[in-house]
């Protein structure tokens, strides 16, 4: 008996389905892995957010914090003859593209000063600074600098951070020391060095 064959037509059909179906595995296999991924991502990275909306809390990744030694005018120095107090202050970028919020008030904001692996100084140990939050808005890329605090150049320790809470004064004709800010939980990305003659 003659074998009745396919018309071309039909085998033309077969091969369309047959790639459509291989294609819908393929993208149902590359959307399952993204699938995985983006889950395994999510949950490695919790405080990671792809949706960036203008008004909402700055996420710590995104800000740039940098340290400052200067005089009480906000003008940089990184030598000090004696009885000159250095004074402290940080400028905070905001690198994301839409503003955000966040608290650069006293009761986040800390410097410490440290010398080779000896922590010399705190502003946590302060007792008598006033303590207040400063919730602001951040632009994106305007930095944004607080006001200079001075430091006494003397030591600091759980009874305080100044002369009148009894401190020792560190020593100076040369000594050089490393200045860090912290804000808020963010970390100054530079490490300032300064010199007291």
């Amino acid at each position: 008996m003659p074998q009745n064959y396919p018309t071309p037509s039909v085998v033309r059909a077969r091969r369309i389905v047959g790639l459509l179906v291989l294609g819908g595995l393929i993208w149902g296999a590359i959307a399952g892995v993204t699938a995985v991924y983006s889950f395994v991502n999510g949950f490695f990275n919790p405080n990671q957010n792809s949706t960036l909306v203008a008004g909402a809390d700055c996420q710590p990744q995104l800000l740039s914090l940098e340290a400052h030694v200067g005089t009480a005018n906000s003008e940089l120095q990184n030598a000090f003859n004696p009885g000159d107090a250095p004074y402290f202050w940080f400028t905070i970028t905001n690198t994301g593209p839409v503003e955000c919020v966040f608290n650069l008030g006293s009761s986040v904001t800390f410097y410490s000063v440290t010398s080779g692996s000896d922590n010399v100084w705190s502003s946590k140990d302060c007792k008598a600074v006033p303590r207040a939050d400063y919730v602001t808005t951040l632009l994106p890329n305007k930095p944004l600098s607080n006001p200079p605090t001075d430091w006494q150049r003397v030591r600091s320790s759980g009874s305080g951070c100044s002369i009148t809470d009894g401190q020792p004064v560190v020593p100076a004709g040369g000594a050089s020391y490393v200045l860090r800010a912290e804000v808020n939980g963010v970390i100054s990305e530079n490490t300032t060095q300064f010199v007291l003659n």
